[in-house]
């Protein structure tokens, strides 16, 4: 895979953390409601909270991209058990 096309699939993956961030910024209210229950909500939080869950989100889909642009080096090493690289890809979306 390109160098191009790496970097621009990173650049999709940090997508989730800037519609977190243009949530927080103009659509969400102060407190937002952070688990719900069979009782009803259980916890109350500042809308930051949100946060957490588009840096998990950008982290992974980092992982993902840096890892599908490098699956035929790691086919060759044997990480991929019991398929090719194409395989891994396929996997992998």
């Amino acid at each position: 895979m390109k160098r191009s096309g790496l970097i621009a699939m990173i650049a999709l993956a940090a997508l989730p953390l800037v519609t977190t961030g243009l949530a927080v910024l103009f659509a969400m209210p102060d407190t937002v409601p952070l688990h719900i229950g069979a009782n009803g909500v259980d916890r109350i939080g500042s809308k930051y909270e949100a946060f957490e869950m588009g840096f998990l989100m950008t982290g992974c889909c980092a992982l993902f991209a840096v890892m599908y642009a490098f699956m035929d080096k790691l086919a060759a090493m044997g990480l991929v058990h019991g398929t090719d690289a194409h395989g891994g890809r396929t996997l992998l979306l």
